[in-house]
């Protein structure tokens, strides 16, 4: 999306979306809001409330007509958002197809499992805190009923962002919940391992007392950390930075001063991209 649109109807009379806390008053912050919130919205956002805010409030009453033989006729989640996406051309043909194929890659998802792959995209992304939220989120909607399992994945996932964020005591007590519902060795080996890192012997002596962690177990995971890490430091590119960060000599000090500032903002920007 680019340039400058100009934006339809704006109604003083707004719809609400329970699930997001917002008033939309317009048929483009509602396409922004769809197209946003993908893994949020399921067939049940298409109802007789939206469509007669369409009709009456933003006055498109042909739009309204079609979504509402859309939900008479049970279609699919896609083409109903896509109807409302290509109403206005507040977003490009590529965009919007790109959005239909990731509605479609969610399939018959329940709300819950939508907002998990939301999370897990964050995660996998690196938006740590937006990760821990949408994870939370989930956790804190206690109007849906969770299979074990899925909870268990939450918080090992949630464990796993505040890891990435060096957080690992909250990391521990995120594991340690999970475990207590499904005692996966993922969720184990994590919690140890975070305990280890944190540094702190009550955190390390609460999971090895509760979990009777023994000395020799202890041991076995610590060999492991120090593996992992005598490994990345064999590998290229952290040996290649290595090298950026060593001064021998060969080029100007004010050259490698420069250098040194460049990777310095590089890694504040990319630690910025991760606290969003």
């Amino acid at each position: 999306m680019g340039g400058l649109l100009l934006c339809g109807k704006r109604t003083t009379n707004p719809y609400y979306i329970k699930e997001a806390g917002i008033n939309i008053y317009s048929i483009e912050e509602l396409c922004y809001y769809l197209y946003n919130n993908t893994y949020m919205v399921g067939a049940e956002f298409f109802c007789e409330e939206l469509t007669q805010f369409v009709s009456k409030e933003l006055e498109l009453p042909s739009l309204a007509q079609r979504l509402k033989q859309r939900i008479d006729y049970k279609d699919t989640l896609d083409t109903m958002v896509m109807e409302v996406l290509t109403s206005v051309a507040y977003y490009s043909h590529e965009e919007c197809k790109g959005i239909e194929e990731t509605i479609k890659a969610l399939g018959s998802k329940s709300k819950p499992e939508r907002m998990k792959a939301r999370a897990d995209m964050l995660l996998d992304r690196r938006k740590y805190v937006s990760a821990a939220n949408a994870y939370k989120d989930i956790l804190n909607n206690h109007e849906e009923v969770y299979e074990g399992s899925f909870v268990a994945n939450i918080w090992n996932n949630l464990g796993v962002v505040y890891a990435k964020q060096f957080l690992f005591a909250d990391a521990v007590n995120c594991f340690k919940m999970a475990c207590d519902i499904d005692r996966k060795e993922e969720y184990f080996d994590n919690m140890v391992c975070s305990a280890i890192f944190s540094r702190d012997d009550g955190v390390l002596g609460d999971i090895t007392a509760q979990y009777q962690i023994s000395d020799g177990m202890l041991e076995q995971y610590m060999d492991a950390i120090e593996s992992s890490r005598r490994m990345m430091v064999d590998e290229k590119e952290f040996m290649e930075l290595k090298d950026k960060l060593k001064y021998d000599g060969s080029i100007e000090l004010a050259a490698f001063n420069d250098e040194i500032r460049r990777i310095l903002e590089r890694w504040k920007e990319e630690y910025r991209q991760t606290n969003v």
